[in-house]
């Protein structure tokens, strides 16, 4: 099916690694002119580079968006690229206790400070109303675009602790929602996606660690994945989900074959929230 994207201008926050680079790949091979973006810009040059030397269009941008000036800064520039964009997909997130690790990895609810409330919800909806708001406009006076959120399973199907983090996600999913009714009739489209868990190389890592630990062989990953996907995290299907599973849904959200799709919550998890959505 062509998704007709071919010279759709695309930014992707958080597009240095994982699901955000999975993402702008997808893209890019739909035939999408994407725009990278992250604070480190030799992992931003490496997503770019490897799109371009596959055959697609592709350029990044650097600038922490958790801050007005940082927003802006990309803002302009994506504004000035190509002429503006199209798409905008909201990546960018990460929880305050995931930047210090240690035996602080995962603070209890009680124990979460209210720095990393701030923090979290700065990251992930901060970053992505700013954005929304520099770059919407510019969509409407074209009357086409498209917005997609990238949320989390743990915003609906909520466990102990990860308190800050599954909340904000909530919110996200709600803000889609509101959004979705505030550009009614305008040619706009808002959609969450909601990875489940992604296999990044820290996950295999976690994984891998936690299995030799059980008296599994770490260097059999098939079995592992299994295991886990099956036995621990209690999925439909044996494996879990690859950035690019997560891209594809993108994609189709961001085409204009998705008219009709709008203000929605779309599940990419492997059946592991056990809720009518």
């Amino acid at each position: 099916m062509d998704l007709q994207l071919s010279g759709k201008r695309a930014l992707v926050t958080g597009s240095s690694s994982g699901i955000g680079a999975g993402i702008a790949r997808i893209l890019a091979a739909e035939g999408a002119n994407v725009m990278v973006q992250g604070r480190n810009r030799e992992r931003c040059e490496a997503v770019a580079a490897e799109i371009r030397a596959a055959g697609g269009t592709a350029d990044f941008i650097l600038g922490d968006l958790a801050l007005e000036d940082g927003t802006t800064a990309v803002a302009e520039a994506v504004a000035a690229w190509l002429g503006g964009i199209d798409i905008l997909v909201n990546n960018t997130g990460g929880r305050a206790s995931s930047q210090r690790g240690g035996a602080k990895l995962n603070p209890p609810w009680l124990e979460t400070p209210w720095s990393d409330w701030l923090w979290t919800f700065e990251q992930n909806i901060g970053a992505a109303v700013r954005l929304i708001q520099h770059l919407t406009p510019a969509m409407k006076a074209r009357g086409w675009g498209r917005i997609i959120n990238i949320g989390s399973s743990s915003a609906t199907q909520t466990g102990p602790d990860l308190a800050e983090y599954q909340a904000v996600k909530a919110a996200m999913v709600n803000m889609t929602t509101s959004l979705a009714r505030t550009l009614s009739f305008t040619g706009i489209t808002v959609n969450t996606v909601t990875p489940g868990t992604i296999l990044t190389p820290a996950v295999k890592r976690t994984f891998t660690d936690m299995a030799g630990k059980m008296g599994m062989d770490p260097d059999d990953w098939d079995a592992i994945e299994t295991k886990f996907a099956r036995e621990i995290h209690g999925l439909a299907v044996d494996h879990f989900g690859r950035p690019e599973d997560i891209g594809r849904m993108v994609a189709l959200l961001a085409s204009p074959l998705s008219s009709y799709m709008t203000g929605a919550n779309y599940r990419v998890d492997g059946g592991f929230v056990r809720s009518i959505n």
